[in-house]
């Protein structure tokens, strides 16, 4: 696979389809291969598997889909380089458990109410 900085830029509508999209879409935002891997719910080379591929199977589409969804969601409130740190990180909106607990224990949703409010300026 070639370097991602000379790949042509994609879309994350094209990250969810296509894997060879996905890998690329993944290092321009300098996302690692383990940190996508558990937003998405796969191994690292489940994932390294699925990042030649030129399209996705429907249900390996579903879960990108909703990793890439909340990474999109997540980088308008925090910085990439930021990400992998907030996501380890205790916080206390979420009762001082980390995103990642909430994501591992199936409660990303509490992770979308928190975005939702933001965007609407419930912080503010």
């Amino acid at each position: 696979m070639r370097n991602a900085a000379t790949q042509k830029p994609v879309t994350w509508q094209q990250a969810r389809e296509s894997g060879t999209a996905l890998f690329v879409w993944r290092r321009n935002i300098g996302l690692n291969r383990c940190v996508f891997a558990r937003l998405s719910n796969f191994s690292e080379r489940t994932l390294a598997t699925y990042e030649k591929q030129k399209k996705l199977s429907a249900p390996v589409q579903a879960q990108v889909t909703e990793a890439v969804r909340l990474v999109k969601a997540l980088l308008e409130l925090i910085p990439a380089e930021d990400l992998p740190v907030w996501l380890q990180k205790p916080n206390p909106g979420f009762k001082d458990r980390s995103p990642w607990t909430l994501i591992e224990n199936g409660e990303r949703d509490v992770i979308w109410e928190m975005i939702h409010q933001t965007r609407h300026g419930a912080f503010a």
